[in-house]
């Protein structure tokens, strides 16, 4: 009987510190549950504070690529013009 008492209490004490070590884990697991919300929360501020609709990065970011395309390709055509007046000039 005093054996089948030890075993109920050995295995109630490894539930509670089972139970214990749980309780731990999820605590910090919240703590960094809480720490990446705060770190979204920043994010969104940022990207808003750029300017930009969180939701639509996609869209301003295919945007801005077409617009960096376009600005290069003029720059390139307005290079290639000064790069032929400059090559007129020393052939002569």
């Amino acid at each position: 009987m005093a054996s089948e008492l030890d075993q109920i209490k050995a295995r109630l004490a490894d539930l509670e510190k089972r139970h214990s070590a749980c309780s731990s884990s999820k605590s910090k697991l919240q703590g960094q549950l809480e720490a990446k919300k705060q770190e979204l929360v920043e994010l969104k501020e940022e990207i808003e504070a750029a300017g930009y609709n969180p939701r639509q990065l996609k869209q301003a970011m295919e945007t801005a690529k077409k617009d960096l395309v376009a600005k290069m390709d003029e720059f390139e055509r307005n290079l290639v013009e000064v790069e032929q007046a400059i090559a007129s000039f020393e052939n002569k």
